[in-house]
């Protein structure tokens, strides 16, 4: 249960910064954290339907990185420039 409370979250949350660096767009990112955490989620479940709002938890939650790194990256470009 560690693996879905702590240790998924967490690569979630530093995938976001990571993902959005290599793709520069934050829809691809929630794509992809979507389809994997759908993935893991019933792998480790067992096809439980029930424990589907993790995805919508771990997708929110990256998408908050993927937001705040998008920001981040903006500001800094546009003082660069300045």
């Amino acid at each position: 249960m560690g693996l879905v409370l702590f240790t998924l979250p967490l690569l979630y949350l530093a995938w976001g910064v990571i993902g959005y660096l290599i793709f520069k767009k934050v829809y691809v990112v929630l794509m992809i954290t979507f389809i994997t955490s759908t993935i893991f989620i019933f792998a480790y479940t067992g096809f439980d339907m029930s424990n589907m709002y993790w995805v919508g938890v771990v997708t929110f939650l990256c998408m908050c990185t993927t937001v705040i790194t998008k920001i981040i990256r903006d500001v800094y470009y546009r003082y660069k420039r300045a």
